[in-house]
């Protein structure tokens, strides 16, 4: 299942390749983390890219897409690695633009294009033309063409960059500018040590604490025992004057390169890495299944006595976590989870499923090994520790990484258990587990399809010329509203293995919808609807569903691993027909029940799929006692309860766990009904271009605005209908952005535009 491994706190790429982390900053509200980026090619052959996550509370994670594409002469071949710089009202960027010419070069000494370049951005997102600062003629004699990766920092008006560099005679070092203004930033010296490679790739300059370091990630020094394990690593030196101290790396384990490090309003500096590695003999079994690589946990850095840099996740994971519960002998617990280790003995052994972590205090040696398969090549790594005080491990779906004695030491590997569930056990030492929960993903499952929309309205469905093929389903839509106003969302469904499969695909990514949970079938096609909008205002469907994909998905498809995080599921009744789907709502639903997650549901009546009108009325209130939310439109009311009285309807909608009705009158905006009585909201008054998809708007908004308020399953029937006003008042604005636009998902609006 292609989401068999997705991690739940980590940063992943929604499909294709992940790399080095760039352009960390704090702007607009918003955390922001940019990364080097192949999309689909989990293997990493296509020219990099720059895409873009944005948080809230670096907890909770939104893919905005591609910001920063190779398509100037200066960086054709590549948008490599860079930093930001934030200002009031601005961000400005600096990367490398990698240039490879055509010939018979070595690529080291001629060949090779790396041009600084700097771009602007309002938004973090929209970003101004490109400017080169910097091209190879620019750089000092004895450089050669690998020059890369400028991180700049702004100090007391001047931009202070440092750079990556390899000389001519193979010796890494770290070229310095600086400059009143990106364009005069000039060379000032250089930093460099003896035996430590032949390139430094991804320097940083930071303090902590009144302390300086150069952070790097040299190339070509000689692997060790204990030290340099991996092909490729990265640490840093205590800076004092032009005196580095003793190299010290970051992390010990497997998989960590490339980081950066960047300051928080609240004082903390953070460090976020690649959990990846370029070059080594194991793998990732995620490139078979359409992507590769993530990024670490973002970690807190400290300093302690001797200034030594501490690292530990960040204090946010606190607010997620269960309360811990004792691993007496050995215990199966569910990933992602925290696992505290104490109270060392003369030796100890603390297992995770396959990894296995060993301490031997005659030796000093701590050892992360694998006793299986589940490393896919990785073998043993170690570090020398004099004594072991704690260990902090945390575990996410594939993921380990390990703190020892406060995060003096790091180690940090990929691992990919066959289930969820794993073996957790501590022998010679005490140990405690605590969940770590993040629920706040709406799910939607049911119909994901392309919906041909007529090139005119107002006329009979023969009379329409063309018609555009665009992302539909209402379900899906959902899903869009609610990622595109900064949530999580995540799609379950089945689409054909065909072109029409891949555009709702890579629609919902670029709207940053999970789709690692939706499976192809070449049993049936993708489903279609084409659409008219008549003369008297109702819409004409035809669809094209008989079978479709869609319909085949069936329960034993369901698992629970799709719902870990869920906030809440939506479901809608154009899947509740007599085949396969039906019952896959019925598993996904007790599922989401049983985690304590909202149900949500919106009948979306669709007369024409349904041969007997009553079958649908009665599935309606089949599912209807198993639901929390129940929206309906005021065309829906009579069919569903007779009446068009919504006074008379309402007693008969409060069946089973139903504790909110929402009821939407188009433009005259909404009614909500809960145990504290009715409350009204009239929405703005636009003029309408397009309503498709309308109705979904305002529940995918509707249901990201309690999100934002903290409101829960229990929280619902007691709700103040002053808050339930707020939500409803939201609703009614998003819809009224997205009414005046064209299409559904790509006319809803982002939390920006509110």
């Amino acid at each position: 299942m292609k989401g068999k491994w997705k991690q739940n706190l980590h940063i992943e790429p929604p499909e294709g390749w992940m790399n080095d982390p760039n352009g960390l900053c704090y702007f607009g509200g918003f955390y922001h983390v940019y990364f080097q980026y192949s999309p689909g090619t989990p293997d990493g052959s296509s020219v990099r890219r720059w895409g873009h996550y944005v948080s809230k509370d670096l907890l909770s994670w939104k893919y905005k897409g591609v910001v920063l594409d190779a398509d100037i002469p200066e960086d054709r071949d590549g948008v490599y690695s860079g930093s930001a710089v934030t200002f009031d009202d601005h961000v400005e960027f600096f990367y490398t633009g990698n240039v490879l010419e055509e010939g018979d070069y070595d690529y080291v000494l001629e060949g090779r294009g790396a041009n600084v370049i700097f771009v602007k951005s309002s938004d973090g997102s929209s970003m101004s033309p490109k400017k080169v600062l910097l091209r190879n003629s620019d750089y000092p004699d004895f450089c050669s063409c690998h020059v890369r990766d400028p991180k700049v920092s702004f100090e007391n008006g001047i931009y202070k960059m440092v750079l990556g560099a390899r000389t001519k005679d193979d010796k890494g070092l770290v070229l310095l500018y600086e400059g009143a203004t990106p364009e005069t930033l000039e060379y000032k010296g250089s930093l460099t040590a003896p035996e430590m490679g032949y390139m430094w790739e991804c320097p940083d300059m930071f303090t902590i604490d009144g302390n300086k370091y150069l952070a790097f990630c040299p190339q070509g020094t000689e692997r060790g025992e204990f030290k340099f394990q991996n092909i490729f690593h990265s640490g840093y030196f205590h800076v004092d004057g032009d005196v580095l101290s003793d190299f010290e790396e970051f992390d010990y384990g497997f998989d960590y390169y490339a980081p950066q490090t960047f300051a928080l309003p609240d004082g903390r500096r953070l460090i976020i890495g690649w959990m990846g590695i370029g070059d080594d003999a194991y793998t990732n079994p995620t490139t078979e299944i359409g992507w590769q690589h993530c990024l670490t946990i973002p970690r807190e850095m400290t300093v302690d006595s001797d200034g030594n840099i501490l690292q530990k996740p960040i204090r946010e994971l606190d607010g997620i976590k269960s309360s811990a519960k004792a691993v007496d002998g050995e215990s199966w617990v569910e990933l992602p989870f925290e696992l505290n280790v104490s109270d060392f003995e003369d030796d100890a052994k603390i297992s995770v499923s396959g990894a296995e972590v060993t301490w031997n205090k005659s030796t000093g040696i701590l050892s992360l090994h694998f006793t299986n398969g589940e490393g896919y090549g990785r073998t043993e790594r170690k570090v020398k520790v004099d004594s072991i005080n704690n260990i902090k491990i945390v575990a996410d779906v594939s993921s380990l990484e390990i703190y020892i004695n406060d995060g003096r030491y790091v180690m940090s590997t990929r691992f990919y258990p066959e289930y969820r569930q794993v073996r957790v056990a501590a022998d010679g030492a005490k140990a405690d587990v605590s969940l770590l929960r993040l629920k706040d993903t709406l799910v939607a499952i049911g119909e994901a399809l392309i919906d041909f929309i007529p090139n005119k309205t107002g006329c009979e469905f023969y009379e329409v010329g063309n018609f555009a093929p665009a992302t539909g389903g209402a379900p899906a839509n959902v899903c869009g509203a609610f990622s595109k106003l900064g949530g999580k969302s995540r799609m379950i469904t089945k689409l054909g293995k065909d072109p029409f499969g891949d555009v709702i695909t890579r629609t919902l990514n670029e709207a940053g919808v999970d789709t690692s949970y939706i499976s192809y079938t070449t049993e049936a096609n993708t489903a279609l609807a084409f659409v008219s909008l008549a003369k008297d205002g109702n819409r004409v469907f035809s669809f094209y569903r008989n079978p479709s994909a869609d319909m085949l998905f069936d329960a034993s498809e369901v698992t629970k691993e799709m719902l870990t995080d869920c906030y809440a599921l939506h479901f809608c009744s154009v899947s509740l027909g007599d085949f396969p789907m039906k019952d896959a709502h019925r598993t996904a639903i007790t599922i989401a029940r049983r985690q304590g997650a909202i149900v949500s549901f919106d009948p979306n009546l669709r007369f024409m799929l349904w041969d007997d009108k009553e079958a649908l009325k009665n599935v309606i209130w089949e599912f209807l006692p198993n639901t929390d939310i129940l929206k309906i439109s005021d065309e829906e009311l009579e069919f569903i309860t007779g009446t068009s009285d919504i006074d008379e309807a309402i007693p008969s909608l409060f069946t089973g766990s139903v504790k909110l009705v929402i009821l939407t009158k188009g433009k005259d905006g909404a009614s909500a009904y809960n145990l504290n009585g009715v409350v009204d909201s009239v929405g703005p008054v636009v003029k309408a271009t397009d309503t498709t998809g309308a109705g979904d708007a305002f529940i995918g908004s509707f249901l990201w605005k309690l999100k934002s308020l903290n409101i829960g399953t229990e929280d619902l029937a007691s709700c103040p209908l002053d808050v339930i006003k707020e939500c409803l008042d939201f609703s009614n604005k998003y819809c009224s952005i997205s009414v005046q636009r064209s299409g559904a998902i790509p006319s809803y609006p982002e939390f920006e535009e509110l």
